[in-house]
């Protein structure tokens, strides 16, 4: 296994829970799954990556096969529903940011599952500025946006002002307004009108 955060697997090594990771290391979102007790049963690559910008120097001093603080408290409460017999079928969601204030949008459902007689919940773990990153990319292929344009797109998506996308890409405001109106216009070929509430998200 690839993950450092993978030191339980479910099952014992081999073909299949290979393909079973390799398969979960594909997803664009981190994903793990979490015992009461706080230890990680699984995780893709992609949380791994998550969890070590949440946790850098891992403060806890309990290692990588620890959930990280950040993510302990919120799910905490979730188990002490689960053990309390509180029905939980609903999923929680909210947004952190990480150690260089970058947005992680986090996902927690609980599993109908026991490991060694403990809860277990998943959380997926979506980092906000590639969910962006990879809509503007999307985007530009399926309009024909030049490369300038999906980078002023993903500024847009990421609700940035004209000033800022001006002062982030070292371009003039009217310059961004002119290729925001191309976007827009590429957009409406397609039937697409505005931004879809995709700026808001």
């Amino acid at each position: 296994m690839n993950s450092s955060f993978n030191l339980q697997p479910f099952e014992n090594e081999s073909v299949i829970s290979s393909l079973l990771q390799t398969a979960l290391d594909s997803l664009v979102d981190g994903l793990l799954i979490v015992a009461a007790s706080g230890r990680v049963l699984q995780a893709n690559t992609m949380a791994t990556q998550v969890c070590h910008s949440l946790a850098p120097l891992d403060e806890s001093g309990c290692g990588l096969s620890q959930i990280p603080k950040v993510l302990w408290t919120l799910c905490h409460p979730v188990f002490k529903n689960i053990a309390s017999g509180i029905e939980t079928h609903l999923g929680l969601e909210m947004d952190i940011t990480d150690a260089q204030h970058q947005p992680i949008r986090v996902r927690i459902q609980p599993l109908n599952l026991k490991v060694q007689q403990e809860d277990c919940l998943m959380l997926i773990l979506e980092d906000r500025q590639q969910a962006h990153r990879r809509r503007a990319m999307a985007d530009g292929k399926r309009y024909g946006l030049t490369p300038r344009e999906v980078d002023v797109w993903e500024l847009r998506l990421r609700n940035l002002s004209y000033e800022a996308i001006s002062n982030t890409l070292f371009i003039t405001e009217n310059t961004v307004k002119k290729h925001v109106k191309s976007i827009l216009a590429k957009r409406r070929v397609f039937g697409d009108e505005g931004y879809g509430g995709a700026i808001a998200s």
